[in-house]
């Protein structure tokens, strides 16, 4: 049946656009994604117009006027391979009935056309007397023949203009890739015949594709990105005998190396084409051990023989316990048993990371250019054209895809000039400025008069550290610094507790004075040794600090023994010290007056299970190249949001007291590590506690000033940095692509109608694709309209002092993560007060 139509004569019910091909799928939409008002205005018109490609394929409904049928299927005996379940749903006893191509995930089965009753049938009732339709028919099981019996129950029907479509026009797509014979792992599909070698570490890279229809402005649209999976050839058994000989046969042992070397890491059982979690080994259980199935017991060995046709060879070899999340809250997790010989690990290990040839080889394969997404992703549109299985499964469902991928009418922002001291501007080449700020100077310097050196004094250690001396002394006089001659302390040993005690002894030397800037020489990056050192630097003795690895400044041993790039190493280093003691390296032209802008961001703790750090950043100068940090745990998103309203007051009173007693009337918040399932709680509860927060400050201002102050304006914006979505610059003739400029803005076709958004390229890249930045704009009561909130965004990416060129997300957006990272790898508490207004984070 090539139509992919069975017996059934569906009635079909009328969509809310019958008479044309295309409509308003408003409706796939859930209700609570909307903060934009009908009619809102969201494009700006600042920059030069720029066309673009976008990594979408458009897509039509030449059928609009029809409903979809949803059965919920059940397999007696229960059949767990859902690859065996879609096999039977294949059978001509089944397809005579409803036709070929019918969406099937597993459990819930979705028709275009109502299912007459050709064969038996029953009719049950829900517990509110609607009518339930059930169909059986029996078919052979796959590998033993055993008749099976497969129940489907009709559980709803809705017509297209539903936020299920979109979960079932997912499901098609993903069935037109199984047409395609490609390889589904997880979410995605990769191609195994195209697959890539790493031999050294006998890997594999499969090249695929992720896949996602949503509702875009005008139009349903496939977004299309590339994906690699990276799977060893080595079983887990394979892998396990190894260290069971390294380790000479010692089961304890090999079972602690193998879950320090895997655990959290993902494996594949290739058997079912699932990803798993490596939980931990377990050497207790075996293919041998019994559980029970269907009320009678049987062993791993024979259940993984009838499920899936696999013969276990080794029965002495223990068993991978898998946990997944509880499918309900407060029950226990969900537990896979996965046998060694018959799965895979996939991704990198610590070990390949470190191997840079590895490393350097696979980013041949992964780093894809403009030019190569376009080519791939052209050749996946032919072949869904060319396939006639495909075509026919698509012409089913009434979806046409477009022949090529989205044209975007893109904006190009003008670049950004940079301040330095007094009139001085310069601007930078390809968005990044390092030779800038060394001829320019910079825009605020600091005091390091009263600095301490702190390390080994010895051999080669000890040259190298009058020589970054030295080379500091030379960039004061030319960046305008004020430096004098360090304290030189050295250290007895290279143990923590040594450069612990060599650090506090350095600070009783100077007791009373104030010292401006500690550097502390270090060996190596022993994580130990630097987390000592930050937390008493941070929390109990508060001194900006700079921590520098010796072996930075001492360069690679092929080079001599001489650094050529000993001058650029420390003029970054010294930047950093300037912007630690207070000091701003440059500054944009912001033309917002009497405004806060604040970045907030999260890190989970790493000593601490299921509690996240949240940090917050704020401006506190109309120039905004002063910023003021705090930092606080949470374990839920209700104390999340209790830190929001904590944050603000605190971020208000320091803008209050560093302004003459003045609040800000505009306060612009970017909110980071937020994902699309989070902007319903976002919207409803966190917008107004910030909003509930900037009012208790005006009216306790308002108090004790005996003066009137205005209500605080506020835009609360979403960042989201994982993103999807590629802009590839056209061409001249269209047929080709690069990456975009910096600067580069989408907000028409690709964006969403829900919301007030639109995606930001700030930076260059010479190697792989550009990914743009997301902005939701959830509240807005600022009145500056999308414009300015595009030209805002793209200046913010210029003030991180971090780096000589733009970042991907405002700086105090940026501040904040390398706040929070801080705070929860290495000081797992609050930093000093004293240190809050300045960037000793960085």
């Amino acid at each position: 049946m090539a139509s992919g139509s069975g017996r059934g004569r569906g009635r079909g019910s009328g969509s809310n656009n019958s008479g044309g091909k295309t409509q308003d799928y408003y409706g796939t939409i859930q209700p609570d994604l909307f903060v934009r008002q009908p009619g809102e205005p969201k494009v700006g018109s600042s920059g030069r117009p720029q066309r673009c490609f976008a990594n979408f394929i458009p897509i039509e409904m030449e059928k609009a006027d029809y409903s979809i049928y949803q059965f919920h299927v059940e397999f007696h005996p229960q059949v767990d391979s859902k690859h065996m379940r879609e096999t039977m749903l294949l059978h001509e006893n089944v397809t005579d009935e409803i036709g070929r191509f019918h969406v099937f995930d597993g459990m819930i089965l979705y028709l275009t056309e109502e299912w007459q009753q050709n064969v038996s049938f029953k009719l049950n009732f829900d517990r509110n007397y609607r009518f339930l339709f059930q169909q059986e028919i029996e078919v052979p099981h796959p590998l033993t023949g055993d008749l099976i019996r497969v129940i489907f129950k009709q559980t709803n029907r809705f017509l297209l203009d539903n936020a299920q479509t979109i979960n079932i026009f997912n499901t098609i797509i993903r069935r037109c890739f199984d047409e395609l014979k490609l390889t589904q792992l997880g979410r995605h599909y990769f191609n195994s015949k195209d697959a890539r070698n790493v031999r050294e570490y006998n890997m594999s890279i499969l090249p695929g594709f992720e896949t996602a229809i949503r509702m875009y402005e005008d139009q349903l649209m496939l977004c299309v990105e590339n994906r690699f999976k990276m799977v060893r050839r080595d079983s887990m058994y394979d892998l396990l005998k190894k260290e069971m000989q390294a380790c000479q046969g010692n089961r304890q042992r090999v079972q602690e190396k193998m879950n320090e070397m895997f655990g959290g890491s993902t494996i594949i059982t290739l058997y079912n084409n699932k990803l798993h979690r490596f939980t931990r080994l377990d050497w207790s259980i075996s293919p041998l051990s019994e559980f029970e199935k269907d009320g009678q017991p049987i062993t791993l060995k024979r259940y993984f023989k009838m499920q899936y046709d696999k013969d276990i060879q080794f029965d002495e070899q223990p068993i991978i316990i898998s946990e997944g999340k509880p499918k309900q809250p407060g029950e226990p997790p969900q537990v896979n048993y996965i046998v060694p010989e018959i799965c895979f690990p996939t991704g990198l290990t610590d070990e390949m990371r470190k191997d840079f040839r590895m490393m350097k080889e696979i980013a041949q394969h992964t780093r894809m250019s403009p030019q190569q997404r376009l080519t791939e992703t052209r050749k996946l549109i032919t072949e869904f054209h060319n396939n006639e299985n495909v075509q026919a499964c698509l012409n089913y469902w009434g979806i046409r895809l477009s022949e090529d991928l989205a044209n975007v009418n893109a904006r190009v922002l003008k670049p950004e000039p940079l301040h330095a001291d007094g009139i001085k501007k310069y601007e930078g080449k390809n968005a990044e400025w390092a030779r800038g700020v060394k001829d320019a100077g910079i825009y605020r310097g600091s005091e390091m008069n009263n600095w301490i050196v702190v390390g080994p004094n010895t051999g080669n250690s000890g040259m190298l550290i009058q020589k970054f001396i030295g080379e500091a002394g030379r960039l004061a006089q030319t960046l305008r610094v004020q430096l004098g001659d360090p304290m030189c302390v050295p250290i007895r040993g290279v143990s923590p507790n040594e450069y612990l005690e060599g650090v506090k002894n350095a600070v009783k030397q100077v007791a009373g004075a104030d010292v401006h800037m500690l550097v502390v020489m270090l060996v190596d990056d022993n994580k130990t040794r630097y987390d000592s050192l930050k937390k008493y630097l941070c929390v109990e003795c508060p001194i900006p600090n700079q921590c520098i690895n010796l072996r930075t400044l001492a360069g690679k041993a092929s080079d001599g023994g001489e650094n050529r790039n000993f001058g650029s190493i420390v003029l970054k280093i010294f930047l950093q010290m300037i912007c630690k003691t207070g000091g701003a390296l440059w500054k944009v032209n912001i033309p917002l007056t009497e405004t806060m802008i604040v970045g907030y961001d999260l890190y989970h703790d790493s000593t601490l299970k299921g509690k996240t750090v949240g940090a917050c950043v704020s401006t506190t100068a109309g120039d905004y190249t002063k910023f003021y940090s705090q930092t606080r745990p949470h374990e839920n998103p209700t104390q999340l949001g209790n830190n929001l309203t904590h944050f603000v007051r605190k971020a208000l009173k320091k803008y209050y007291d560093e302004n003459n007693n003045t609040l800000p009337s505009r306060l612009i918040l970017y909110r980071d590590g937020a994902g699309d399932g989070q902007i319903p709680y976002i919207k409803n509860t966190e917008v107004k506690l910030v909003r509930d927060a900037c009012d208790m400050v005006t009216e306790r201002a308002a108090k004790l000033s005996g003066k009137v102050h205005k209500s605080i304006k506020l835009a609360f914006i979403i960042v989201t940095k994982r993103v999807n979505m590629r802009i590839l610059k056209q061409g001249a003739t269209g047929t080709s692509a690069i990456n975009p400029d910096p600067g580069t803005v989408v907000d028409t076709v690709v964006t969403r109608p829900e919301r007030m958004d639109f995606y930001l390229v700030p930076q260059f890249v010479n190697q792989g694709t550009v990914t743009p930045v997301s902005y939701n704009i959830i509240f807005d009561d600022t009145e500056l309209g999308p414009d300015k909130h595009q030209q805002l965004a793209f200046k913010l990416c210029h003030l991180y002092y971090n780096w000589q060129g733009t970042v991907r997300v405002p700086a105090p957006c940026q501040y904040a993560h390398k706040l929070a990272f801080l705070t929860a790898q290495s000081l797992h508490g609050d930093s000093d007060e004293k240190l809050r207004d300045k960037l000793f984070f960085l």
